[in-house]
């Protein structure tokens, strides 16, 4: 049996001398690992759907519950993030982060257009990629049931003060008063408001970039016990 199906490459992994093993996002089967033969070759036709960020319509037959990809069609390979080595880390991140959100045959086409929009954001625009990805973060989160509250403290329903808390297990912003989490700063509180396009304080997001990359990262990891080695590099080569 064939079907078609849209879909971002997430993940190669070398298999036999020129076979290899993909795992792609598809918007009503959310990941599924599929079979792709003779793709290593010199010359082999289907070489660039097996490629990083390959957005294409694939063609998959299935047998005995394996998937072997038989043809495909590229709609876009966003090429751009070739060229700027700190914006093709931010993808590579939102990459990682479908990895370890998504399930097996679990429709996310919520967060499959957001990917979408945020490799297309990463290649053909000169928005801030820091802001792009926390963007995309926050609805991936909030797709796969880990939402981050960012509508004042989530204990008492007071406003944030200056010196917040972040509870890692509940998701959620506490004031001055509950205390519950860890430290964070008003600047990652106000910026993520921005990046989920709440009302925010534009003067209080000044040096909170960084502080609120390493607080998503840090809240990914707790959740789905993945280390984002992506992300990492991400943070180290962001300005």
């Amino acid at each position: 049996m064939e079907f078609k199906t849209n879909a971002i490459m997430l993940r190669a992994i070398d298999y036999k001398e020129n076979d290899k093993i993909l795992t792609l996002f598809t918007p009503t089967r959310g990941k599924v690992v599929t079979g792709i033969r003779g793709v290593k070759k010199p010359k082999a036709k289907l070489a660039f759907c097996a490629q990083p960020f390959a957005f294409c319509e694939y063609v998959l037959a299935e047998k005995n519950g394996r998937y072997t990809v038989t043809s495909a069609y590229l709609h876009d390979g966003f090429y751009g993030l070739r060229t700027d080595i700190t914006r093709y880390y931010a993808a590579c991140a939102a990459l990682e982060i479908c990895n370890a959100l998504l399930m097996e045959e679990e429709s996310a086409e919520g967060t499959f257009i957001s990917c979408v929009e945020t490799l297309k954001a990463l290649s053909m625009t000169d928005d801030d990629c820091a802001e792009i990805l926390l963007t995309f973060s926050l609805r991936a989160l909030f797709e796969a049931g880990y939402p981050v509250n960012l509508d004042g403290c989530g204990i008492c329903g007071s406003g944030v003060s200056e010196t917040p808390y972040f509870d890692f297990e509940l998701g959620t912003f506490t004031c001055s008063n509950c205390m519950q989490g860890e430290r964070a700063s008003r600047s990652t509180y106000e910026l993520l408001r921005k990046c989920e396009g709440l009302e925010y304080d534009e003067n209080k997001c000044l040096d909170g970039t960084k502080r609120a990359l390493r607080l998503i990262k840090v809240y990914l990891s707790e959740k789905t016990e993945e280390d984002y080695p992506c992300f990492g590099e991400f943070l180290r080569l962001y300005e």
